[in-house]
């Protein structure tokens, strides 16, 4: 009985693969005689309206097919939409077996973006992450897998130095539990204790809370003068909020997921002040940023956020390596695209390492200030007046705004 049931699982095993082999095949048929290059952008439905990535990515398809499209073809977004976590990853697979489709940009979890990646990888789909930062996303070898930001592991070392920077030397780490804020959150303390700094207090809330208080209450007996947060929105938003009204006025700092303007629409003026990591700085000396920011202002009146600009700098790495390449069929396309070297974007200059990740690539910060988000600049002033009832740290940029890593 134990061999058959070895055999059954085997044999299952076998056509699973033949499926997935049988997938990619097609996918390589479909693409060589296809009219167009057909690319998938998968978000989360219930924070798409917080970030501009649709017009990120449709002004760069149009962009592109304005020359003529990539291979003599033109660019075609297919737009999906998941209403939760479980639906993400539906549509993911849905997404892989559609054997029309040469890439997919998106999906904001890194949870979910992990998960999706294997399908992708399975079914011989390109695949390029935006937002996911979680080291686990690049570190399977798997031949498909990019991301267009640093990991968190990258990135921790700089916001550990900029706290460092700004007089902080005992940080309350917070997290939230997920997998990116779990990992930022270790990522950040351990590059901490490399400079030196005292973690004073580690604790976590989870993404069914809605009450607050009592981790506040524990929060309030211990002596810290700046606290970290690894955390999604919208709750993040609600844990600054709720913190200032119990009396935390710490400076607080946060990794590249609490980087949207929904921290300030659900944060309100509890949330001025926050420090959040960005991996787009609209102040770059770059002339392809600036006449991103130029076009992008005149087609949709109004400035690009981070999102927008990782979106169109995803694309166009993507139709980048198929021009290398000659190709649009993913395994050459990822191949190209995994030894380009210094490829001029709109968030900083591209070059991956075998794994997928981008190297050499620079980070900033900004803080949410009375009118939006402002690149940092100058040294944090947090303060410890009470009487200031919003918990603000105001900022004051100073000169060319810079804060890279």
């Amino acid at each position: 009985m134990r061999s058959l049931c070895i055999l059954a699982v085997a044999m299952l095993l076998v056509s699973c693969s033949r499926e997935y082999v049988d997938v990619r095949k097609k996918r390589v048929e479909e693409i060589n005689k296809a009219d167009s290059i057909n690319i998938a952008i998968i978000w989360d439905k219930r924070t798409a309206k917080d970030f501009l990535l649709v017009e990120g990515s449709t002004m760069a398809a149009d962009e592109i097919n304005s020359q003529s499209g990539v291979l003599g073809r033109p660019v075609k977004l297919k737009f999906f939409y998941s209403e939760n976590d479980t639906d993400e990853l539906r549509l993911a697979k849905q997404i892989a077996k559609d054997t029309s489709l040469a890439a997919v940009i998106g999906h904001r979890s890194s949870t979910n973006a992990i998960l999706a990646s294997v399908t992708y990888e399975y079914c011989g789909l390109l695949y390029v992450s935006p937002s996911a930062s979680n080291i686990n996303l690049t570190n399977h070898n798997f031949e498909y897998t990019f991301r267009s930001i640093p990991s968190d592991h990258q990135a921790s070392k700089g916001i550990a130095k900029l706290m460092m920077s700004q007089g902080h030397i005992k940080i309350a780490v917070i997290d939230d539990r997920t997998l990116y804020g779990k990992g930022v959150a270790d990522d950040v303390t351990e590059s901490l204790s490399d400079l030196g700094l005292n973690m004073v207090v580690r604790r976590f809330y989870t993404l069914g809370t809605t009450d607050y208080k009592p981790l506040c209450a524990e929060l309030l007996r211990h002596d810290f003068d700046a606290i970290f947060l690894g955390a999604i929105l919208p709750q993040a938003a609600y844990f600054i909020s709720e913190a200032r009204q119990m009396g935390l006025y710490q400076q607080v700092y946060g990794g590249h997921a609490m980087d949207s303007m929904a921290l300030e629409r659900i944060g309100g003026k509890a949330a001025l002040g926050t420090v959040v990591a960005t991996y787009y700085n609209p102040d770059r000396d770059s002339p392809v940023t600036k006449k991103f920011i130029s076009n992008f202002e005149k087609r949709y009146r109004k400035p690009p956020d981070t999102r927008a600009a990782l979106f169109y700098d995803s694309m166009n790495l993507i139709i980048e390596a198929m021009k290398l390449s000659k190709t649009a069929e993913p395994a050459v396309v990822a191949s190209h695209l995994r030894y380009l070297t210094d490829f001029q974007g709109v968030t900083g200059n591209f070059s991956f390492n075998i794994q997928g990740d981008p190297v050499g690539k620079e980070s900033y910060f900004k803080y949410l200030g009375h009118n939006g988000f402002a690149p940092l600049a100058a040294p944090v002033e947090s303060h410890k007046d009470k009487s200031v009832t919003d918990g603000q740290a105001l900022l004051k940029p100073i000169g060319s705004p810079r804060g890279e890593l």
